[in-house]
């Protein structure tokens, strides 16, 4: 599942030539200006995201990223002795299946592995497009061992992101997102936000099991709105006021560690190379 997010605004707006479109090439680079000198060295949600899953993600995990993308790009990411495995509605995924990482097509309400099985669920910026987010965090719960966790980052639906998206009709959706970011409309996905904010994202993951271990909102600066300065300099005030813990609910990013409580390190299957790929997997029968 491929989706549009800030790193990807701002790499498709630096990207845009001068007088193309709507965008102007002083403009752009005015407002690039302006970013190196608010948030320079400054981490954001992608960042965030990897150094969390980095710091739960241990030599030897298996590890099940929830919409990984066509080319499984979180993959590249982690320490290559991770057993890592991506889930996504893509009908083909960039691997051969041979070793990790391998990838399938799947429904996260319904995944075809074991229970018990992974160390740890990664997922960034797809749980806004989830029909039935509780279904998916039950899922999640099943197939995790004892003690293992779930990493989420996902957009808040309090954001002014967020609620422009929602507020705009799907077919406008495509085509501005199209338009503005230059990504194809194929890869636009309707946002339905239906456990997308602090206590609805933490009440869901309990309500599956999980433990809280920590769940916070985190601000991003105004990439969507480098296209124009004014606005820009809007957006940084935006982010000001919202870094106040008063206002943490309006943040744009929600990030998530949760646990299924239990003794860590519960025996599964071994992950023996010379395994099948979808006996390395943990696929008891695929259900797509």
């Amino acid at each position: 599942m491929r989706r549009c997010s800030a790193a990807q605004a701002a790499v498709a707006l630096s990207k845009s030539k001068k007088g193309q479109g709507m965008f102007r090439e002083k403009d752009r680079k005015k407002c690039e200006e302006l970013c190196e000198k608010y948030y320079a060295g400054r981490k954001f949600s992608r960042t965030l995201y990897r150094d969390l899953v980095l710091k739960y993600v241990s030599p030897g995990d298996r590890v099940m990223d929830a919409g990984c993308g066509h080319y499984l790009e979180f993959s590249k990411e982690l320490p290559s002795d991770v057993h890592f495995l991506g889930v996504d509605l893509e009908e083909h995924l960039d691997t051969r299946n041979q070793l990790s990482p391998y990838g399938i097509r799947g429904d996260l309400e319904r995944l075809p592995f074991s229970s018990n099985y992974f160390d740890v669920v990664i997922s960034r910026s797809v749980i806004e497009h989830l029909e039935n987010p509780p279904r998916v965090f039950r899922e999640f719960y099943r197939i995790l061992k004892p003690g293992g966790k779930v990493i989420l980052a996902t957009p808040n639906k309090y954001d002014y992101v967020s609620i422009v998206a929602s507020l705009t009709p799907y077919r406008w959706h495509r085509f501005l997102v199209n338009k503005i970011l230059q990504v194809p409309q194929d890869d636009v996905f309707p946002t339905l936000y239906r456990a997308n904010s602090l206590s609805k994202l933490g009440k869901e993951l309990k309500s599956a099991g999980l433990t809280k271990r920590e769940l916070v909102a985190i601000n991003h600066y105004p990439a969507y709105l480098m296209f124009s300065p004014v606005l820009f300099r809007l957006g940084i005030l935006y982010e000001k006021l919202t870094s106040l813990h008063s206002l943490r609910f309006l943040r744009g990013t929600l990030l998530c560690v949760f646990e299924k409580e239990g003794a860590a390190g519960t025996p599964g299957k071994s992950c023996d190379k010379t395994e099948r790929p979808a006996e390395a997997v943990g696929i008891s029968s695929v259900r797509v």
